[in-house]
Parts: structure tokens; sequence; C-alpha cells
């Protein structure tokens, strides 16, 4: 028997599922046609074969077009229609809400922070894991061809450059992807499995695969997880995208920075750090956490409700961290 909270519109969640995966499918071809349509509009030639060609320089505007547009359509929309045709507030669903306070905003904050030092060290782990010899030949040129694809199409040389940057590359991949992970997915196998934990560790995965990166697997699996634990605890989709933003958002200030003082353009601008000071930092994020999830409690008691997306088919003032 599947339990079905109060905003549902008593689709089972086998069915949900279906659903969620049948709209992310046509979300995909959507997104294809529209593409080629705006290639077409732009550009007035046929659509390039390779990546290589599609990244030449002369192609920077209709490249920025198309990531807003394609990520638009395969992250947001299938979710949103998911949303409205399974309950009957959709952005109360989502988790689209401002119940949240300073204090939270501030531990956000200071995840954040420590994110970096452990995405760092889970980079370097996830180089030294043991694997044979051709598939580490294979992954490290795909990784290559990657960054050099990633570099070509993050060229911010000037300061409206950066500013589009900011908004196509950081805020509206924050946006959509969360929408998409968090608010849809996660929040539906929270609701099916009863519990976040599952939910997250299963969202992460999904998560970090469609970025196609092996030696960034394991770090935005982490990554992953962390945004689910802010959005389970926070009941606010706007602080994982906040904190989704804020990450993109430092790493393409860092780029136009370097790109100012004449450094070689790179796509990944994480700084390496030692396991043990990635180690010491997750357990500073555990405590974070705890703090988070309390004040997280106490704001849902004074809003006089213990609603958290996904969550509410169940006591969640004392799941475990």
């Amino acid at each position: 028997m599947f339990m079905i909270d109060a905003n549902s519109k008593n689709v089972k969640y086998p069915s949900q599922l279906g659903i969620f995966l049948g709209l992310t499918g046509g979300g995909l071809i959507i997104s294809a046609l529209v593409s080629l349509l705006i290639w077409l509009m732009m550009e007035g030639t046929a659509f390039p074969r390779t990546a290589e060609e599609i990244l030449q320089p002369k192609y920077y505007n209709v490249n920025m077009v198309l990531q807003a547009v394609s990520t638009f359509f395969i992250f947001w929309i299938p979710v949103y229609l998911f949303a409205v045709i399974c309950y009957y507030k959709p952005s109360r669903y989502l988790g689209y809400n401002f119940h949240f306070t300073s204090k939270q905003l501030v531990l956000v904050m200071g995840i954040l922070l420590l994110t970096f030092p452990l995405s760092g060290a889970l980079a370097d782990l996830n180089k030294i894991l043991p694997i044979p010899e051709h598939w580490a030949l294979k992954f490290k040129a795909a990784e290559a061809a990657r960054e050099a694809q990633e570099a070509a199409l993050i060229q911010i040389n000037s300061f409206p450059r950066y500013i589009i940057s900011l908004f196509i590359i950081a805020f509206l991949p924050a946006l959509f992807e969360e929408t998409f992970f968090r608010g849809g997915m996660q929040n539906l196998l929270t609701r099916w499995f009863n519990g976040p934990w599952l939910a997250i560790i299963v969202t992460s995965i999904i998560f970090s695969l469609i970025h196609l990166s092996y030696y960034g697997f394991i770090v935005r699996f982490g990554l992953g997880v962390i945004l689910g634990l802010i959005y389970y605890y926070g009941g606010s989709l706007w602080l994982s995208i906040l904190f989704h933003f804020l990450f993109n958002g430092i790493q393409v200030t860092v780029l136009y920075f370097l790109t100012q003082s004449g450094v070689k353009p790179i796509s990944k601008a994480e700084p390496d750090f030692p396991l043990w000071m990635g180690i010491f930092a997750l357990f500073l994020l555990i405590y974070l956490f705890m703090i988070y999830k309390r004040i997280s409690i106490n704001q849902k008691m004074k809003y006089g409700t213990t609603e958290i997306p996904g969550n509410e088919d169940h006591n969640w003032m004392n799941p475990t961290i």
C-alpha cells in the first residue's frame, strides 16, 4: 500500500515515476528539436556534426542560447508538468517557498565553504582508485576532451560575458537542475521510500552520472548528497538553488579573473586539497548539518507545520543524520 499526502491527486508512486520518466524523455526530444530550430534561425546553416565545430568562438552567442534553452526543456519543463499532473499545488510540492531564516542562509554559506576542500579531496580519491589500465586511458581521454569543450564554451574575456556566464552557466543550471533532481526526483523517491537516505543516494548517483565524467563522479556524488540534505532538512528548494548557484558562480568568477590576469583559461576552478583536509572538512560539515537540521525543525514549528518536501508521509523531526 502506498501512502499519499494531502496535496497528491492520488497517483500512486510507480505511476508517478512512469510519468516523470516519460516527460523527461519528451523533454529531451523537444530540446533537440528546439535547439536545431534555434541554430537554423541564428546561424542559417546546418547544425555542425562535431563538438569541435559547435564550440568554435564564432558560435558563442548561439551556444549560450542553446545552453539556456536545452536545460530549460530537459530539466524544468518535465518536472513542473509532472508536478501539475500529480499534485494540486505543484509549487508547494517542488518546495518553492521562502520559509527559511537568515541563520539557515549563514549555515548554507558555511557548508558551501567546506564543500571546496571536501571536493578537492574527493577528486584526488577518485584519481587513485584502482581501475584497469585500458579503462584509465579511455577515461582520461574523455576527460581531456570534455574539459577542452568546456574551456571553449566558457570564454569569459569581458565583463559582459562574465555576467552572461553567471546567469547561463551558474544560475540557470542551479535553478533547473535543482528543480529536476531535488524538487522532482529526490522528492518523489523520498515519499515512495518513506525516508530520505536512499532517495538522496539514488538521486546523487544519477546527478553525477549525467555529467559523464569518471574522474568527477565522486565529487559530484558528494555535492548531490549535500544538496539533497540542504533541501530535505531546509524544506525550501531555494536553499539548494542558492548553494548550487554560488558553487558554480565562484568557479565562473575565478575563471573570469584568471582570464583577466592573462592566465590560460581552464574549465575547472576547484583547488586541490589533501585528503586529510577533506576529512577534517567532512567532520565540520556533519556538525553544521546537525545545527542546520535543528534550526530547520524550529523554523517549521514556527510556521505551525511539520511539512517538508518529500516528507509529508512520516515524522521528519526524528531522522538521523
